[in-house]
């Protein structure tokens, strides 16, 4: 009984615990690689396309971003795609999962989030971030007005470059 009471969680039964591995378990591991792929990815994006920007700017101490959208891209924005997947995501039914436990095999192996596929993850990262800071870059570059004013300034490219960013990464 001591055990029970300084345990996190315990099992009246040990036929509970095959559910809570085969099942639960590898669910929750699915997840988790599927988050932090996921998080190193947005943030690989939208960190970088600061450090082409600093190319720029002369690494001036200006940001490519709002500084509302670089407090809320991590608390807000971005959080509702990993909340909605935490949530509701299956990968197959639980039913499968008790009758094939060699589905849990992958999960063993670190087949889901390794080395590799967080060299993957950085590959993508960068190379959002390219198409991310280019495209709106030289879409506004030298964009000018019948009238010879300038159509581009600082406040519209870091209004694009954001918007982009936000769909490119929900999208993923």
């Amino acid at each position: 009984m001591q055990a029970v009471l300084s345990s996190d969680f315990s099992f009246a039964q040990f036929r509970y615990l095959q559910r809570l591995l085969l099942v639960h378990g590898r669910w929750s591991y699915i997840r988790m690689c599927k988050f932090l792929k996921y998080f190193f990815y947005k943030n690989f994006a939208f960190t970088l396309v600061h450090f082409w920007y600093g190319f720029f700017s002369g690494f001036s101490a200006q940001t490519v971003y709002d500084q509302w959208f670089i407090t809320l891209y991590n608390l807000m924005y971005t959080s509702l795609p990993v909340l909605g997947m935490s949530l509701f995501d299956q990968d197959v039914d639980d039913r499968w999962s008790l009758l094939f436990p060699q589905l849990y095999v992958p999960g063993q192996q670190n087949l889901y989030f390794n080395k590799i596929v967080f060299v993957k993850c950085m590959l993508q990262g960068i190379y959002s971030s390219l198409i991310l800071f280019f495209i709106p870059y030289g879409a506004m570059y030298n964009t000018m007005r019948s009238d010879g004013k300038a159509i581009a300034d600082y406040q519209s490219f870091a209004l694009m470059a954001q918007t982009c960013l936000l769909i490119v990464v929900s999208v993923q």
